[in-house]
This record gives C-alpha cells, structure tokens and sequence, in this order.
C-alpha cells in the first residue's frame, strides 16, 4: 500500500485511480474495468421529469419563547427579533439576498406537506406557507426525509449552505430510479400489514406505505439511490434501474479468480481525495450503492471470485452479516471483512481466505431465494452445518430465514395457506393430496399464519439450517381423498368434508337434499338440487 500525490481525477472507467500503474497486472485489470463501464453504460438511466424551484425559503425554528402567537404577531416578531433565536436572525438576514424567506416557529406547525419545490405548511392560526425548499434550526426527523428540507447543523458553514440553496433554483430534473412489479409483492393488496421493508429502510419519502389501500407509493423527486429498498425486498419486486440484476450479474462474472474490493461510488471519491491505491492483490468494484446487494448477490461473488471480499464503507450490511453467518458455520470463517482506513485494507488483504468456486448461473430469472438456495446446496452438500442465525440490526433491515411447523392431526388441508403464499414456499400436491413446504423459498412473512382458520402453524424465524433437507419440500399434512357421494370422483379430503357437515349439519337437519350435497362434488351438486340425483 502507498499514498501518492497524484491529483485526484474522475475519469472512466470506475475504480481505476485505486490501481497502481506500475504493477504487471495493471493493463489486465484495467481492461476488466472498462468492461465494467460498459455493462454500466448500458443502464444509464436518463433523467425524464422536472420541476422548477422558486426561490422562497422557509426556516423553520423553535422559538426563545414558550408562548405561541398568530401570524401578524410572528411577523411583528420578524421584523424585532422577539423569540427568534439570534443565529436563525442571521442566517435569514444573509439568505434574503438570494430568497423571499418565511420564519416558521416549530410551535405553530400543524401539517408539513408536498414535495421538493412545492411544499405547504399549514399553521395552527389557518395560514397557510408555500414554499420550495427549507432549513431546519430545530430537528424534527420526519421533516428531514423530504428532499429539499435541509437541516443547518449537516453544513460546516452557512455559505455553503446558501450555495447547495442556490444551486437547486431553476429547473431541477429527476430519473426514474425504481422499477415495481406488484405481482409477488408481500404488502400490495393484502388483508393485513406483513412486509414494508422497502418502508422501513427508505432514509426519505421514496417509497411509502398506504394502509388504508394496502399499496405502495413511490417518490422519485424524493428518491436518493441509495437502493436500500431493492437489497431488503424477499421476493424481488423492487429493481434498481441504474444497476438492474441483470447487469449485475453480468459485473460479477469478469470478477472471476479475482480478489474484490468492493466500495460504493460515494466512498470511491473519498478514497480519490486520500489519494489511495490498493494493494496489486485487489481489484476493486465501485457500485453506485452497497445497499442494493441482497445475500444471493454477494454470494454469486464469493462463488465466482473464489476468494473473499473487502468492504469499504462504516458498517456492513444485515446481508453481509447473514453471509458471515453461513460460513463461520461451514468454513469457521468470515467471508466478507469491513475496512474502512489504508490500515485495515493492507492487513485484511495480506490474509483474505481463498473460497469455493461454484459458476453458477440463474438462467431462468428466478426468484432470489431459488437462485441463494441453489447456490447453499452447492456449498452443503450432505453435510449438516448447523443453524445460520438470522440477523436483525439497531440500524437496518433484518434478514430472516425459518421454518413452518403444521399439527397435521388439525389441518383439514383447506389450502387456504396455499394461496396466502406468493412465493410457492406452501404447495399442494393433488395425487395424494398432501400440504408440502419448502423452508428455503420461505420469506418468513407470517401470512400463511393468520391464513390458517385452523391456527395449526407455528412459524421460525431463527435462521437458516444449513443441511440438505432444508432445501428440499417436505410434506407436512396429509389427508384421505373424500369421494363424492354420487359419482364417486375425490373432490375433498375427509377431515375438510367432516368439519363441514359438523358446522351445517344442524342447520341443514331438516333438509335431506341439502345434507347430501355437502358431500357431493359440483357437478353433482346441482344435480342433486334440483331433484336429478
């Protein structure tokens, strides 16, 4: 590892000013590189709205004063200083040169709303402030996910504060960044609240829950690429448009044999200012962001690197944890290792521990869990490892594998559980009309759970057992074919039919016809009914 003095450049492809010139490998590498551009190239997303940013500002404050006034009064207050902090004074004084200032006491705010460029705050006295932007004396965390609500404390001086202002006026464009597809989506449209994890992980208002109508909504002037909601979906219905799996996996395919140093585009630039370059042994790949990788990604990287990796950045992810999980379990050893100065880069890479190749490719776009799964037998084989423990972090999303237990002497396989999952992870199958589950595909979303009228399933969330029969569906009830009374085709099962007629029989005590048709099958159901059978 050296530090040199050269300047700090921008130049394409990614990653090259952490390469050292001098060493052997270097046009090598160098060429992998530019092929990575090219595969980034190739998704770039073009900017496709706009919106115009007028230059009134709003600061909002908590004032000296505990007592609240209308707006004439806060006016009068303006313009005297009464209750407005001195600093907040002098910040709007140096910002009225480039902006038609509101002063909002934190006191008086009802509702903040809208969006960057155009928002309202509504008044406990009925006035109502438009504005395009604001900066925050007082921290109100809510108020600071809006894109264009900035908070004075993040900035090192009012001047540059004032700059990143200015610079917003005009017209400011924005792209179209996550891709949604509802169809497998574990919160769109059901009874009750299961998954938001997108939610809970966007730092902004990019992606926001309905409940009400049980739907997603997406802010892409508020979005901030940060692909934190991609990395955290189990079913794969977010996408990240500038990186897209797709693409992805076409990256991590030139990495094979290579040793990775893996960083996000945001620290790149921290690593050009330090003027770093990396040891000969590492190669690095800079990603627009970090968070966009789920453990099926990383894994396809240590898989096809064969060796593990270096992150640069604070902390590793809940994914890159979950991986560690697995192979202290298989190898007694970490995969993935956190660096975050030239120190712990020059002695992480002295001693990174070489892994299993496996070239496996998922043809097909399967689901993630499907392709992770495929990927864990690989490793597995007829070992039994024990159990990777799930993770769940203060900060970030969790990452939760389990299992599904079923008290078969109670289910009457009404497969309501069946169709509670959209990821196939519960299936029937009609030839010997059997409940299987597959824990390896499971999303531990809990659905199923409340599905059951029965209430005989217990759901795990401890981790990932990391033995063969994990990964393979295994039956977990079982009933007898009930043949319908007329014409003897199975069209049930026999403790679904008995629990039927236990519930209808004394209603239906009076009526023969009625009684029989409970254990009739459709067509001879209405048969029956109407006097044919």
């Amino acid at each position: 590892m050296q530090i040199t003095k050269t300047p700090i450049s921008h130049t394409l492809p990614l990653g090259n000013i952490l390469l050292d010139k001098n060493t052997q490998g270097y046009n090598t590498k160098l060429a992998l590189l530019n092929s990575m551009q090219e595969i980034i190239d190739d998704f770039v997303v073009e900017a496709k709205h706009y919106c115009m940013i007028d230059p009134k500002l709003a600061i909002v404050y908590a004032s000296n004063s505990n007592e609240s006034s209308d707006n004439d009064q806060s006016q009068e207050n303006n313009k005297s200083g009464g209750g407005i902090p001195q600093i907040v004074q002098e910040f709007a004084e140096l910002a009225q040169d480039f902006f038609e200032i509101s002063l909002l006491d934190i006191v008086l705010l009802e509702n903040f709303s809208g969006s960057f460029g155009a928002f309202s705050a509504h008044l406990s006295n009925g006035h109502v402030v438009e504005f395009a932007q604001a900066v925050m004396f007082v921290y109100e965390e809510e108020l600071l996910r809006f894109k264009g609500v900035y908070n004075v404390a993040d900035f090192q001086s009012a001047d540059i504060l004032l700059n990143v202002l200015r610079e917003n006026l005009g017209e400011y464009s924005y792209k179209d960044i996550i891709s949604y597809k509802e169809d497998y989506c574990q919160y769109h449209h059901r009874r009750e609240k299961y998954c938001a994890k997108c939610v809970d992980v966007c730092p902004t208002f990019g992606v926001m829950a309905n409940d009400s109508l049980m739907e997603l909504t997406f802010s892409m002037v508020d979005c901030v690429s940060c692909g934190a909601c991609v990395g955290v979906c189990p079913t794969n219905c977010l996408e990240y448009d500038a990186l897209p799996k797709e693409g992805l996996g076409e990256i991590i395919e030139l990495y094979k044999d290579q040793k990775i140093f893996l960083c996000a585009f945001s620290d790149y630039e921290k690593l050009c200012v330090q003027n770093v370059i990396l040891p000969e042994s590492l190669t690095p790949m800079v990603l627009p962001n970090l968070l966009m990788l789920n453990e099926n990604d990383l894994l396809a990287m240590l898989q096809t690197s064969g060796n593990g990796i270096l992150v640069y950045g604070e902390s590793l992810s809940s994914s890159m944890e979950f991986l560690n999980n697995i192979t202290q379990q298989i190898y007694k050893k970490d995969s993935i290792f956190l660096v975050n100065n030239v120190e712990s880069i020059l002695k992480v890479a002295q001693d990174l521990p070489s892994m299993e190749s496996y070239l496996y490719k998922n043809r097909y776009n399967k689901p993630f869990r499907e392709s992770f799964a495929q990927r864990l037998q690989y490793i597995i084989k007829e070992g039994n490892f024990g159990l990777a423990a799930s993770v769940v972090k203060e900060n970030g999303a969790p990452v939760f594998y389990g299992d599904l237990k079923v008290d078969s002497t109670k289910c009457t396989l009404c497969l309501s559980c069946v169709g509670a999952c959209n990821v196939n992870a519960l299936f029937a199958r009609g030839d010997d009309f059997s409940l299987r589950f597959n824990a390896s595909l499971c999303t531990t979303c809990g659905y199923c759970i409340t599905s059951c009228p029965e209430n005989v399933m217990e759901l795990s969330k401890d981790g990932i057992a990391l033995n063969a029969e994990y990964f393979k569906s295994r039956e977990v009830a079982r009933d007898m074919p009930f043949l319908c009374v007329e014409c003897g085709k199975p069209f049930s099962t026999q403790k679904s039919i008995e629990k039927v007629k236990g519930m209808l029989s004394l209603a239906f005590s009076s009526d023969v016809k009625k009684l029989k048709t409970i254990q009739c099958c459709p067509d001879c159901k209405v048969k029956v009914m109407f006097g044919e059978g």
